[in-house]
């Protein structure tokens, strides 16, 4: 079977399975209290949706190299230095859930301000810079 065909089945078996997204969507009801809007509009596709459930199970409930809570602090840290409220939200309650305390999530947000904060100066810095090397060659 080639990699087309491969692709095509395991799409079809996506698609054909409503229950596999109902019981995601069921799951994170149950977890979280509802679904946000990431995983509403993502159940209309089914075929994106279900990979990238299984995924975020992966990534942040089965990591192998740190602990859940662990994981979840940098999604904390993530989140909170691009600045997505929703994110931030969903990701403090489940690095709560997975143990961490309110003095670690503090911890881990100052250390994302502080790295945001540096960012926005260094890009801002280096943009100064290039219009101050621009502008005394003109004076």
């Amino acid at each position: 079977m080639d990699r087309d065909e491969v692709l095509a089945r395991l799409d079809a078996l996506i698609r054909a399975d409503a229950e596999a997204v109902e019981t995601i969507l069921d799951h994170i009801r149950q977890r979280d209290g509802g679904v946000g809007l990431m995983y509403r509009v993502l159940s209309r596709r089914p075929e994106v949706l279900v990979p990238r459930a299984l995924e975020g199970v992966q990534i942040y409930d089965r990591p192998r190299a740190v602990d859940p809570k662990t994981a979840e602090l940098a999604a904390v840290a993530a989140a909170a230095a691009l600045r997505c409220e929703p994110c931030l939200d969903a990701h403090l309650r489940a690095a709560h859930r997975k143990g961490a305390t309110s003095d670690e999530l503090l911890d881990v947000l100052l250390v994302a301000g502080a790295i945001a904060e540096s960012s926005t100066w260094a890009v801002a810095f280096r943009q100064l810079r290039r219009m101050e090397g621009q502008t005394q060659g003109e004076e």
